[in-house]
């Protein structure tokens, strides 16, 4: 009987010492690991995220306003493709496209990331994309508002420097110096569907929207008026691509 024991004290301690060593391996791939456990080496060794050397500044521009989606910090997650999940406090630096990481002990650390990485901002998903429209392509970073197998809606977040025109600039008083406007960071979002591999920018009137060929003419034309389509408004976008996704 002692012997019997003896065994089932030593299956005991065994079973303990392997679920502590899961635990400390990180858990089931859809736990959310703390800021804390998000070190250098779990973030950038799958090489699906680009540490930056430093914080990319327009200190050439004298301008009004910033870069960033929200230029606060704010509660998120990065996810990686095996399905590893870390939270953190990040913002969006949409003119550099790189993502900023702010750590417990305030230092800030920009990154790039690459289409296997998901950002988590609230609750939206944030993902790198190869995006061609006209003859420019490039990588943006898109926001996901509708994604289905038919149709896709993304949000593109942009950001242009608006310069002070001419008839903007005031006139020097006797005896001071000359004042001027100074240029301004301002908002350029817009809207992108992707449709058959392609990604086409949401226009701003309904006649340049049912030329893009995208939806059937009549369909879309009798859908747009019957609900009052605006397609400057992100719930009639969506409303609209779910209809024709059906």
């Amino acid at each position: 009987m002692k012997k019997i024991l003896i065994n089932i004290s030593i299956l005991l301690v065994v079973f303990q010492l392997n679920s502590q060593s899961r635990g400390l391996s990180g858990g089931s791939s859809s736990s959310l690991s703390s800021m804390s456990d998000l070190t250098s080496s779990k973030l950038y060794s799958g090489g699906d995220i680009f540490v930056l050397e430093k914080l990319k500044k327009n200190n050439n521009i004298d301008a009004v306003g910033n870069t960033y989606l929200f230029e606060e910090f704010k509660n998120g997650s990065i996810q990686f493709k095996d399905g590893k999940k870390y939270e953190a406090n990040l913002r969006f630096d949409i003119s550099n496209q790189n993502f900023e990481i702010k750590g417990n002990d305030g230092k800030v650390t920009p990154i790039s990331i690459n289409e296997n990485v998901e950002i988590y901002l609230d609750n939206q998903r944030y993902t790198m994309h190869s995006v061609m429209l006209g003859e420019k392509g490039d990588l943006a970073v898109l926001r996901d508002v509708v994604v289905n197998n038919k149709l896709e809606l993304y949000f593109f977040p942009r950001k242009v420097l608006e310069l002070p025109t001419e008839s903007s600039i005031q006139a020097p008083s006797s005896g001071y110096a000359k004042k001027t406007k100074k240029a301004q960071w301002k908002e350029a979002h817009i809207y992108l569907i992707k449709s058959k591999g392609n990604y086409i920018e949401v226009p701003k009137s309904h006649k340049k929207m049912s030329l893009l060929g995208v939806f059937n003419e009549k369909e879309y034309k009798s859908y747009r008026k019957q609900n009052k389509i605006d397609l400057k408004k992100e719930e009639d976008l969506i409303m609209l691509i779910n209809h024709f996704s059906n």
